[in-house]
């Protein structure tokens, strides 16, 4: 488990140090790295082995993929309702209560699918580890998010 946990580290970084990229594909290349970090700190805290490890992440990223194509259907209908509001075209209630019921549905489909993801692993995973996968991606994404909010600039005082 320690050999594999060192081969991922061992390829995270040889692939960082190979392909760097700069300039506008920095928000894409601290994506992934976070994304390899988020892998390795997950094998360790679920103790997987390496079966269960490709299973998993196979599961996980055919999840993704499915959440992904949802919520890119979610942004589109928000943008087609920004362009309805910024273009001052004329339309009804009913047209923009459409396509709130759209965004809403599609908001209901990405948790069912996660619902899905989450019942679908009892195959690999234990309850317990089901439960830690739970608690690992909260405490994570929290872990992220403030990391992210430290490195902000504060806002420049307007007076």
């Amino acid at each position: 488990m320690k050999a594999f946990s060192l081969l991922i580290i061992c390829v995270l970084l040889v692939s960082v140090e190979l392909f760097p990229q700069k300039g506008k594909w920095r928000d894409e290349e601290m994506r992934e790295r976070f994304e390899e970090l988020e892998k390795i700190k997950l094998i360790e805290s679920l103790q997987m082995d390496e079966e269960t490890t490709l299973r998993f992440f196979a599961r996980q990223s055919a999840h993704k993929s499915e959440q992904k194509e949802i919520q890119e259907q979610i942004q589109t209908n928000i943008d087609e309702l920004e362009t309805i509001f910024v273009s001052g075209r004329a339309v009804t209630d009913a047209d923009i209560q459409l396509k709130i019921d759209e965004i809403n549905a599609l908001q209901l489909q990405l948790e069912t699918n996660r619902i899905e993801f989450l019942s679908s692993l009892y195959n690999i995973l234990t309850v317990e580890q089901v439960a830690q996968l739970i608690i690992f991606e909260k405490k994570f994404r929290n872990e992220v998010r403030r990391m992210i909010m430290r490195d902000r600039k504060p806002p420049i005082n307007q007076e």
